[in-house]
């Protein structure tokens, strides 16, 4: 199938992807929503409790003040290991502030830009309105924001702890899931800022890679996070010497 793939053109690989994209519009998306429409009361109410876990702001808010405390402690200590870790960690709150951060902002400009409407309109729009440039809520489903977010934080966490990387993707899925489980989306609008969210982090750190900010390339051409002797020396420092490092492959 992949040798099959690799042989179309590029024009022939965009007729398939847009097909299915249309495929996906205007068959997928309404069978899944007639299906989310009869899901149990208390089924929709669990989903909406973390539903709100993809909202990029207190994500960047926690990444921020994080940072903040970082460089308090950073100014406070007066220790050469403290201050390296301190630094190393600033490094790493700062690609995944990044992920997301860009993530989001692209999200938001393309769903307002396309400015489709969501699932409450299908009923008297169907499920291919469109209203480019509304910028207005409900005009501003695809993709979803939430699930852009979560995806970029799971994917950019995954790169650096890859021993977590299925926990990850698998917990940043449930969360996507729920924007179309509870009928604020479609499901190809979770998938688009799914794969959007996924893609983002993998951009920033190639580009850091490029200038050796945090990661660096192998001579085979993988990608790995430098400083990755640094785990065990600064675990020392706070007493926990079995600390491992992160293998910083990713995905």
């Amino acid at each position: 199938m992949s040798q099959l793939v690799s042989r179309l053109s590029g024009i022939e690989k965009a007729v398939i992807a847009g097909s299915l994209v249309v495929a996906t519009f205007l068959v997928i998306d309404p069978l899944i929503l007639q299906s989310v429409r009869t899901l149990d009361p208390e089924a929709r109410a669990l989903f909406r409790s973390f539903t709100d876990l993809g909202k990029s702001g207190w994500i960047l808010i926690l990444l921020a003040l994080a940072a903040i405390g970082i460089t308090v402690f950073r100014a406070r200590e007066n220790s050469f290991r403290a201050s390296v870790a301190a630094g190393y960690t600033l490094q790493l709150l700062s690609f995944l502030f990044a992920s997301v951060a860009l993530a989001s902002l692209a999200g938001s400009l393309i769903k307002n830009i396309l400015g489709r409407a969501r699932p409450k309109f299908f009923d008297s729009l169907g499920p291919v309105e469109f209203r480019p440039f509304t910028f207005d809520y409900d005009y501003a489903s695809f993709p979803s924001g939430h699930a852009t977010t979560i995806f970029a934080l799971g994917t950019a966490l995954a790169i650096l702890f890859p021993r977590a990387r299925v926990l990850l993707i698998v917990a940043a899925g449930w969360v996507a899931a729920t924007r179309f489980l509870i009928g604020s989306h479609y499901l190809s609008d979770a998938l688009a800022g799914g794969c959007l969210g996924f893609c983002f982090p993998y951009l920033v750190r190639d580009r850091l890679a490029a200038r050796r900010w945090l990661f660096a390339k192998k001579a085979d051409g993988t990608i790995h996070l430098r400083g990755g002797c640094l785990w065990p020396w600064m675990s020392s420092r706070i007493g926990i010497p079995a600390l491992r490092e992160p293998a910083g492959d990713g995905l």
